[in-house]
């Protein structure tokens, strides 16, 4: 902020924001606001009052602010902090302060921080518009309030779409999520809303309630300890901010009595609950980040005492958080169970893919694979190894043979929530076993299309794609690349009554109502080629192939997509274009091949960096050479990109989830006669990009422009950059 810029109104009264040292109270109160406390001061002003998990400005509200706003004309304005779909939240630790950047009051969401939280944060955004200066007027300033109370959320939406500065890539895709929830559900709630974006529902409530139901975001909840997690996993709600006289309680309803029943059935006191409106995906997202206390200093492996060893029907495993909060993994005294339902407890709440047990010396330990990266979070003696392995075998209802490879599956009860495990027992060396367990969430498992982070150009591909009546779509990828969850998204997108979608899977790895799958028997005669010719007798629209993993399986599901249904498979190839080949070395005919295809995806998973802690880098001029010469930007770039630092709540990796990269190749008419010439894949790939493909490599450079994820994580796709 350049130090001359005063307000208008008085250029001699009021300093600048980006004056040094802290900032004076101006026209507050200072006396009555060092009187009352932050809770105090919310409630007398029906106000939130938060504890900033991050005490800086995230990107997307200082793109906001930027557009919306200008430059302060106070030396202590409110504070832009965050987004709440498309409502600007701004913090203050007193609530009479008055400069809201000249951003639109109705587009605003006020909330009370401490002073010495507003002081961190005010240094931040000084130190960030001081690079780069915000401008000097707005022309949303004054803009006049419209009546939300009667447009109502769907009238609110149109509006926000017509007038608010959206990108037109945003706006499109905004709109397009808003016409698939309309064809499905003529009158839109809260929570249809939600689905479109998150949040989006409870930010249009606040704008037609004029203010009167408070809301915000789930993500941005601290972690507490003062209720017990299960309690709050059955009513879905979460502490905001714990107060003497009120507690301000994150909820999907307009209420919490259920909760506060139960909560004085406990025998406690009582407390005054102030309901705060939210998407209940986030408050699920932070009761697991709140479950989250796995700390991997904590695990010990001393290489130095470590020696070399001496020469069908699922069943539900009940876990109880309470008792596994009293489990110390490192107490001898624990029995070999308890030691596993930790070890799956922990697994799970950490966010965990899978869980392994295998020997390591003279050790049995568990690893679990978070974000993509193995992580021990459990070691014990070896003489237990094959009492972990028997419970788990026992749990997953496999016999104890040592030396057969087997699969079984169980699930878990944790709290409300259920996870399906799939178990492989794997034999090793000396008669010892692995166990491999693979963690599918029944809740949150399976994905919309509006949860990936998904450009304009691949929702359309998608929806062209996916309204086909007939044609192939492959996705490919290496195991655990996220190719079955892309497939359900892609399947719940088109899940509708008018259409039958019948599914072929080994094995089914979530259930959804309105499909109707079929499990995979070798023991009876059922795999995935005479499943198939099975299911074409069924008046199938579309069919989704679990994998093609041999000639009579894809040739079944080509043919398939040449008479009149619309086919979705796996495969594994290195990218798009190359499971053409692929295809081709399985037997299928070029020519069946270029008339079937109608799209080829590769997938790839990388590390999502940590939305708490990520830091903003100058861009380098050798990387904007870089990105430039991969055609993702065509000016030089004048925002930051982020890179990893790490906090307690990604463990300190710098990384918390994980984001789907999608090279999308769909078949074009040039495309598809170089396929039934079997053309050098030189040819295709240069094809494709005429036609507006974008490799892995660049798909993972927007998501760094982007601020999702980092160079390094991406650097080992280079290999299919543009050479």
């Amino acid at each position: 902020m350049s130090s001359a810029t005063l307000s208008p109104n008085d250029s001699s009264a009021s300093p600048s924001f980006g004056d040094a040292g802290n900032p004076h109270s101006g026209n507050i109160e200072s006396r009555q606001a060092a009187i009352l406390s932050m809770e105090g001061l919310a409630l007398q002003h029906r106000m939130l009052p938060v504890t900033l998990m991050r005490e800086s400005c995230s990107p997307e509200a200082e793109r906001i602010v930027r557009k919306l706003g200008r430059v302060p004309y106070v030396a202590d304005p409110w504070l832009p902090i965050m987004m709440l779909g498309p409502l600007l939240v701004m913090a203050h630790h007193n609530p009479r302060a008055g400069d809201i950047w000249g951003v639109p009051h109705f587009l605003t969401l006020r909330v009370l921080i401490s002073q010495d939280q507003y002081n961190k944060t005010r240094k931040d955004l000084v130190a960030r518009f001081g690079q780069l200066p915000i401008a000097q007027q707005s022309t949303f300033e004054g803009m006049e309030a419209p009546r939300f109370d009667e447009m109502g959320l769907d009238g609110t939406f149109e509006w926000l779409l017509e007038h608010y500065p959206y990108d037109e890539t945003e706006a499109t895709k905004l709109r397009g999520f808003y016409e698939t929830q309309k064809e499905k559900n003529p009158r839109l709630g809260i929570n249809h809303f939600n689905i479109v974006q998150r949040n989006l529902g409870v930010a249009l409530n606040y704008m037609t309630t004029r203010g009167r139901d408070l809301c915000f975001s789930a993500g941005e909840a601290p972690r507490q300890n003062f209720f017990p997690l299960p309690l709050l996993e059955r009513h879905n709600v979460y502490p905001l901010y714990i107060g003497k006289n009120a507690v301000f309680m994150l909820s999907e309803h307009a209420d919490s009595y259920a909760f506060e029943d139960e909560w004085l059935s406990m025998g406690n006191s009582a407390v005054k609950i102030i309901t705060v409106l939210t998407d209940p995906a986030g408050i699920r997202d932070a009761i697991n980040r709140a479950g989250a206390t796995f700390d991997p200093s904590g695990v010990k492996l001393d290489k130095a005492t470590l020696a070399a060893s001496a020469s069908g029907n699922e069943s539900v495993i009940d876990i109880m958080p309470e008792e596994m909060g009293r489990i110390n993994p490192a107490n001898p005294n624990h029995t070999p169970e308890e030691l596993v339902q930790w070890a799956l407890f922990t697994a799970i709440r950490c966010r965990a893919s899978d869980l392994h047990l295998e020997k390591f010396y003279n050790v049995a330990r568990f690893r679990a694979r978070m974000d993509g990266n193995m992580k021990t979070i459990l070691t014990a003696p070896e003489n237990v190894l094959n009492r972990f392995v028997a419970l788990i075998k026992n749990y997953a209802g496999m016999n104890q043979n040592r030396q057969e490879a087997q699969d079984g599956r169980f699930a878990l009860s944790v709290g409300r929530r259920r996870v399906d495990v799939r178990v492989a027992a794997v034999p090793t060396r000396r008669e010892f076993q692995k166990i491999i367990m693979r963690f599918l969430d029944k809740q949150d498992g399976v994905r919309r299309l509006s949860d990936f982070n998904l450009g304009q150009r691949q929702i359309d591909i998608l929806n062209r794609a996916m309204t086909r009546d007939q044609g192939l779509i492959l996705v490919t990828g290496p195991t655990g690349s996220g190719k079955t969850t892309t497939l359900y998204a892609l399947l719940n997108s088109v899940n509708d009554e008018g259409v039958n979608i019948q599914t072929i899977e080994d094995p089914i790895e979530y259930e959804i109502e309105g499909i109707n799958q079929t499990q995979t028997n070798p023991h009876h005669g059922l795999d995935f080629a005479n499943g198939l010719r099975a299911l074409l007798r069924a008046d199938p629209d579309i069919i989704l192939i679990g994998e093609s993993r041999d000639s009579e399986t894809a040739n079944a599901a080509v043919n398939a997509a040449l008479t009149g249904h619309l086919v979705l498979t796996t495969l594994h190839a290195n990218d798009s274009l190359r499971a053409v080949s692929r295809l081709m070395s399985m037997g299928v005919e070029k020519y069946l091949l270029a008339d079937s295809l109608a799209l080829s995806q590769a997938q790839r998973l990388v590390r999502r960096l940590c939305s708490y802690c990520k830091r903003p880098t100058p861009v380098p001029q050798e990387i904007q050479d870089m990105m430039a010469k991969q055609n993702v930007i065509s000016q030089p770039l004048t925002q930051p990109i982020f890179m990893p630092v790490g906090c307690q709540e990604c463990h300190g990796t710098g990384y918390a989830g994980r984001v789907a990269l999608m090279e999308l190749c769909e078949v074009s008419t040039e495309l598809r006669d170089l396929i039934e010439e079997a053309a050098p894949m030189s040819a295709m790939r240069a094809a494709a990009f005429k036609n507006g493909f974008f490799s892995l490599y660049q798909e993972g450079l927007m998501q760094v422009i982007a601020g999702h994820t980092s160079l390094d994580e991406i650097k080992c796709l280079a290999y299919t950059a543009v050479s």
